[in-house]
């Protein structure tokens, strides 16, 4: 490949590997390191790797780099898991951004573990193959389905709970607060 050809797949590419980054670690200074690592990588290693592969060496490469800085960083026990705190950077709206921008949804992905979160990320709003998400997490088709399986259930469960609590408060004039949630806990 030529520098141009690089040029042009990290315009085209860093916006999404740095929001899958972004759910993976949390933190969008080490996303914007890891992403920057990982163009790094690709640019050394460019003339070998096929386009049909340049996709999949792009995540598996910012999956393995996150994964050492989350090891790291459990180690040392600096690792955040408060999925508020993340941003993103605007891509093009779709109508899945439309639908994830929904309260109620973002709500239930707070709540879910990381591992199901970037999975359904995957697979909804990145239309990212079984194949493809197995290559990035270095997992079977098989073992990508049954955590898609959870992750849905997970989350259905999350949403309707949530719907409920809606439901229940509205008929009584109440709003939805956590701190008048947990009286009734």
């Amino acid at each position: 490949m030529e520098i141009r050809n690089f040029e042009s797949i990290l315009r085209k590419e860093n916006k999404r590997i740095f929001n899958y980054l972004l759910k993976m670690l949390r933190n969008k200074e080490d996303a914007e390191d890891i992403m920057q690592e990982t163009f790094i990588a690709f640019h050394r290693k460019m003339d070998v790797i096929s386009e049909e592969a340049l996709l999949s060496y792009l995540y598996r490469t910012a999956h393995n780099k996150a994964l050492n800085l989350i090891k790291k960083r459990k180690r040392q026990e600096k690792f955040s898991t408060n999925y508020e705190e993340m941003e993103h950077l605007p891509e093009e709206q779709t109508e899945e951004e439309e639908y994830e921008k929904s309260e109620l949804v973002r709500n239930a992905f707070r709540k879910i573990s990381a591992k199901y979160a970037l999975i359904l990320e995957m697979q909804f709003y990145r239309k990212m193959s079984y194949k493809e998400i197995a290559a990035v997490l270095e997992i079977s088709e098989s073992a990508v389905d049954s955590r898609l399986v959870r992750a849905k259930k997970k989350l259905k469960k999350i949403i309707s709970q949530e719907m409920k609590t809606d439901d229940v408060l509205k008929s009584r004039g109440e709003k939805n607060e956590t701190e008048e949630m947990q009286i009734f806990a």
